[in-house]
């Protein structure tokens, strides 16, 4: 049981990994886009260009705040019977919402729920 929770949590982690990857991948084109428009654009001063930059840096560096506190997160066990909990509480809210929904469209439409016999 520990070894296929164990497993689970590494196919979590690495799916973590890849949006991390994939947000870092972001980053790189919008900056890439960023750059070229800087390059077409009214030229700015200095000052004005300083605060844009401190910003793009102070966006960046929040976001990897962001994915670094999430990676973080998984490989504490504590955080991690947490979020099982909190998926598990969600998936029990989902299934009582739909259960809910499928009783009433089968009311309205004049069926039986599966709990009615005969």
């Amino acid at each position: 049981m520990a070894e296929e929770t164990g497993k689970k949590w590494e196919h979590t982690k690495r799916a973590w990994d890849e949006v991390g990857e994939r947000f870092t991948d972001v980053g790189r084109k919008v900056g890439e886009q960023y750059r070229k428009l800087g390059d077409e654009a009214p030229p700015m001063t200095a000052a004005e260009r300083r605060k844009v930059d401190e910003a793009v840096q102070g966006v960046v560096n929040q976001l990897d705040r962001t994915f670094t506190s999430i990676g973080n997160a998984m490989r504490d066990a504590e955080s991690r019977e947490s979020l099982n909990r909190a998926v598990r509480s969600f998936g029990d809210a989902l299934a009582a919402t739909f259960s809910g929904v499928s009783s009433e469209i089968r009311a309205k439409l004049g069926g039986k729920s599966p709990d009615e016999k005969g």
